[in-house]
């Protein structure tokens, strides 16, 4: 049999291993299979009708499609499946299609040999940070386990390397089509999904700062988060997200051919601005100001020809969104405020990071760490374990004799702050009074714990309840059982929605060195009722995470090319830079040829490469699905047509 008879046999085992493992990957969700095993199988049913939707669902649902701070999943979660599901049903209407004979569709399914070949090397970068994580060492979690498996564990490999896989599985059909205006209507489908989505995180954004801070509170200390939960050790999720839509948005605004267009772009790229502003992220102002004013540029180098419909714009309407944009700009960085004082001291605090830098680039051991690598995901682990840099803290799970065990970790070493990191669990429905724990664990004598409850979505808190532990007694055998009252900030409801607000539980180990193993844990509001789920781990660690506050170097090198570098090598960021290079060069190309959607891509593509610079996006997997999708995207604008397969 040839390898061009092999290709349908291939692709159908392809769709049904996605669907196998979607659905299986449901079955095990922690709160609700049943509900994600029928999501599951309606995007594979869309998707094998309308293959078209798989490039407009998936960047529209990922702001909210992971929820890992309720399932406590860190190596899978629901985005997953549905990439899985959305591959299954695409690549199964695929081999369909090849299967009937005289299909009016057939240039449909032409496949683009660059990307294929792209595609492989995605495969093969993966596959050697892979090999390099195993040689690495450490032991990994078992089959039930791997899901929970924290940044530390050789489990984290496949976290840093599944945005790459999911990639290579979606781009050869997300740029199929034997012409030009065939393989654009996958780019236009992801382009509205990428819209939607910074719909939605801007609907997010509003309803968080209603809730919290309040709409226009530039004030506070309060930084914006959405729903982006890898957040909770650091990173710039929420960052590396807005670098590539806002530039998207802002393209839609200045091109708009309606008024009613152009008033639904001005308000999503106002709104989208202010977003930005709320997260106190310098390098996203950065981002986001190159890819705006680039996008303005290539509008006015290149303008709209005439047509039959409607003005875009208002008279005066885009001025009066620039001075909109100019005004909120000036009322946050010119005012005393918390982002006015963050911007005084980024001279400072780029000391700190290039330190930090110097710290990840010398975990490098050698030639071959220089070349492949130390490892995917190895970068938290080899962190973790430097005396000048280490952990705050640490969740693990041990099997006990009545069933599973939380086993939390103090600071790695003496100098850091355990209040920095805490085993999570969200909260909702906050009352006035005292709120009480009972724990039963087991710990040496000096083990000092902090418990509390906080008004707060992610990062930024607001009133508390807490209570210190100090261990002392020398038990021999047995756990401790202790019940405490928490004391603090009230939190009965001091706004009108204040009810809607959530929080989390927390509890930390103060101690360096020291590990507590808790056997149960509960929380009693003050009418006495157990609030906490899987208080018993009876259900392993769902519902628990860990979280960080405020330390959050040890678990990612907040650089995109130093990161690629130290975790998969010379070699692997050589092919990064030709990437960019590639993409920047064919949507350059398409932008000479008048594609409509050239100039968007541009910007997006500068904007990301440029926060790239401060945000290793590399252990936030969808955001960084979303980045590399969009470069290999951006190779649909290069007119070449000579290398085209049909498989």
């Amino acid at each position: 049999m040839t390898v061009r008879a092999l290709k349908t046999p291939a692709a159908a085992a392809l769709a049904l291993s996605a669907a196998v493992a979607a659905l299986a990957g449901a079955w095990a969700h922690p709160i609700l299979p049943l509900g994600l095993g029928a999501a599951v199988l309606a995007l594979i049913a869309l998707t094998a009708w309308r293959p078209l939707w798989g490039a407009y669902v998936l960047p529209a649902v990922l702001p909210w499609a992971s929820q890992a701070v309720h399932t406590g999943w860190l190596m899978l979660d629901e985005f997953d499946l549905l990439v899985l599901a959305v591959a299954a049903g695409s690549w199964g209407v695929w081999v369909a299609g090849a299967l009937r004979e005289g299909d009016r569709d057939a240039a449909d399914r032409v496949l683009d040999r660059r990307v294929l070949a792209l595609s492989a090397a995605l495969l093969g970068v993966a596959a050697v940070g892979g090999a390099r994580a195993w040689v690495d060492g450490g032991a990994w979690p078992s089959w039930a386990a791997f899901p929970f498996a924290d940044y530390q564990s050789p489990a984290n490999t496949w976290r840093s390397s599944k945005a790459l896989i999911w990639a290579a599985l979606l781009l050869p059909l997300w740029s199929s089509g034997a012409g030009a205006a065939s393989r654009r209507r996958w780019v236009v489908a992801w382009w509205r999904g990428s819209l939607a989505g910074l719909a939605t995180v801007c609907t997010l954004v509003v309803a968080e700062r209603l809730l919290y801070a309040g709409l226009l509170d530039v004030w506070s200390g309060y930084r914006t988060t959405a729903w982006f939960w890898e957040m909770h050790v650091g990173g710039g999720a929420i960052d590396a997200y807005l670098s590539l839509t806002v530039p998207l948005a802002a393209w839609w605004w200045l091109r708009a051919r309606t008024a009613r267009a152009w008033w639904a772009a001005a308000a999503l790229f106002v709104l989208a601005c202010h977003v930005v502003l709320t997260t106190q992220s310098r390098g996203l102002y950065g981002a986001v100001l190159i890819g705006s004013v680039l996008a303005y540029v290539l509008h006015r180098r290149s303008p709209l020809a005439a047509t039959g419909e409607s003005a875009g714009a208002p008279r005066l309407g885009n001025a009066l969104v620039v001075l909109v944009v100019l005004a909120q700009l000036a009322w946050v960085v010119l005012g005393a405020t918390a982002i006015a004082n963050r911007l005084a001291r980024s001279g400072q605090d780029f000391t700190h990071r290039f330190d930090h830098w110097r710290s990840v680039a010398s975990t490098l051991g050698g030639g071959a760490d220089l070349m492949l690598g130390i490892g995917a995901g190895r970068l938290p682990a080899r962190m973790g374990e430097r005396p000048d840099s280490g952990t705050p803290g640490r969740l693990t799970w041990a099997d006990g004799e009545g069933g599973p065990r939380m086993r939390l970790h103090g600071p790695s070493h003496a100098g850091l702050d355990g209040l920095r990191f805490g085993a999570v669990q969200r909260l909702s429905d906050f009352e006035a009074g005292t709120w009480r724990v009972r724990l039963s664990y087991e710990a040496q004598p000096g083990l000092r714990l902090l418990v509390s409850v906080c008004e707060r979505p992610l990062l930024s808190g607001r009133r508390c309840q807490w209570r210190f532990i100090r261990h002392a007694t020398d038990t021999a055998r047995g756990p401790v059982v202790r019940e405490i009252d928490l004391f603090g900030d009230s939190l009965a409801p001091d706004a009108a929605l204040a009810r809607w607000r959530e929080g989390f539980f927390s509890v930390s180990v103060l101690t360096p060195g020291a590990v507590v193993e808790i056997e149960r844990l509960e929380l009693l509001d003050p009418h006495g009722r157990q609030r906490l789920l899987n208080p018993d781990f009876r259900q392993g660690p769902a519902h628990w995470l860990p979280a960080a506050q405020g330390h959050f170097e040890p678990w990612h090198a907040d650089n995109l090319y130093l990161e690629v570098l130290v975790e998969r090598g010379a070699f692997a960021l050589a092919a990064l830079l030709g990437w960019l290079a590639w993409t920047t060069h064919s949507v350059w190309r398409g932008l000479l040829a008048r594609e409509p959607l050239a100039g968007a891509w541009l910007c997006a593509v500068v904007a990301i490469a440029a926060l790239g610079m401060l945000i290793s996006v590399t252990e936030v997997p969808r955001v960084a699905w979303c980045w590399w999708i969009t470069l290999g995207l951006g190779l649909a604008f290069e007119r070449n047509t000579s290398h085209k397969s049909r498989m």
